[in-house]
C-alpha cells in the first residue's frame, strides 16, 4: 500500500510537470514572477503581494488538478480491481459485504478482521496472516450445502478472476483441499476447475495466479465457487473455513 501511494504521487508530479512543460506554463510563471519583482517603480511590498497572488493561483490550479486526477483509493471501473476488503466495518471481527461491492455479490462470505479483540483465543495466531493487506480479509465456509460464491451484481455481466491469496484456517492435523470452480453463463459448459492441497501445520497465504497455475483464463464467469474439504484418515468434512485476500478481478 505504501509503494502504491508513492507510485501515485510520482505519477501525479510527472503528469503535472508534463502539462506545465508542454504548455509553456513554467516559462510563463518565471516571466510573471520576474515582472512582479522587477518593476522598480512599484513599492517592494506591492510587488511581493502581486507575486503572492500568482502563487495562490498556482496553488488553486494544483488543487483542481489533484481533485480530477486518479486517486489511489478509487474503484477501477471496467478494469482490473484488487479487492482487499479493508474499507468494510467489522464489529465483533466480522462484517457484512453489501451487495454490489465493487460490482460483485458475495454469497456466504464475510469481511473478517483476524486481529479484532473479540476474536482473541478464537482465531489462531497462525491465522492472523489472513489479512495480507491489513486489517481485513475475506472469510468463507460452506453453509447448508451451499458453497461460498461470487458473482457479478448485474446478471447481464460476467467477470474475470486473475489472482487471489488464499489459505485454510488453523489446520493441526490431516490436510485441506481448496477447490475453485468457475461457472460460465452457458449451462452446458463444463466449469473451470482448480484445486490445491494444504498439509497440516502453519501456512502463509498462497498467491494463486489462476491463468499461470491452471493454464487457462478464468474469464467470462457467471459465478465463482470456493470450497475447502478437510481430510483426516477416514474423516472428511466439506465445510472447512478459509480466508481470501487481495482478490484481483475484472467485471466484464
Amino acid at each position: 500500500m505504501v509503494l502504491y501511494q508513492i507510485f501515485h504521487r510520482v505519477a501525479f508530479v510527472v503528469t503535472a510537470f508534463i502539462h506545465l512543460y508542454f504548455n509553456d506554463l513554467i516559462k510563463a510563471a518565471i516571466t510573471v514572477a520576474g515582472m512582479c519583482l522587477s518593476d522598480s517603480k512599484r513599492p517592494v511590498l506591492q510587488s511581493i503581494l502581486r507575486l503572492h497572488s500568482v502563487v495562490l493561483v498556482c496553488f488553486m490550479l494544483a488543487f483542481c488538478f489533484n481533485v480530477v486526477s486518479a486517486h489511489p483509493d478509487q474503484t477501477a471501473l471496467n478494469g482490473r480491481d484488487v479487492l482487499n476488503f479493508d474499507d468494510i466495518e467489522t464489529p465483533g471481527g466480522f462484517g457484512q459485504i453489501a451487495a454490489g461491492y465493487h460490482g460483485l455479490t458475495f454469497n456466504h462470505f464475510y469481511a473478517f478482521k483476524p486481529t479484532h479483540p473479540d476474536l482473541e483465543g478464537i482465531i489462531s495466531v497462525d491465522d492472523l496472516n489472513c489479512a495480507v493487506s491489513k486489517p481485513n480479509s475475506l472469510y468463507g465456509s460452506k453453509v447448508t450445502a451451499e458453497s461460498p460464491s461470487i458473482q457479478a451484481h448485474d446478471p447481464s455481466h460476467t467477470f474475470t478472476v486473475h489472482s487471489l491469496r488464499i489459505k485454510p484456517l488453523d489446520l493441526p492435523v490431516g490436510y485441506v483441499t481448496l477447490n475453485l470452480r468457475g461457472f460460465l453463463p452457458e449451462r452446458s459448459a463444463s466449469p473451470l476447475l482448480w484445486s490445491v492441497d494444504f498439509p497440516a501445520g502453519f501456512h502463509d497465504t498462497l498467491h494463486v495466479r489462476l491463468e499461470e497455475f491452471s493454464k487457462m483464463q478464468w474469464k467470462g464467469l457467471a459465478r465463482l465457487e470456493v470450497e475447502a474439504d478437510f481430510h483426516f484418515n477416514d474423516l472428511e468434512m466439506d465445510d472447512w473455513e478459509f480466508c481470501i485476500d487481495d482478490l484481483e478481478v475484472e467485471v466484464d
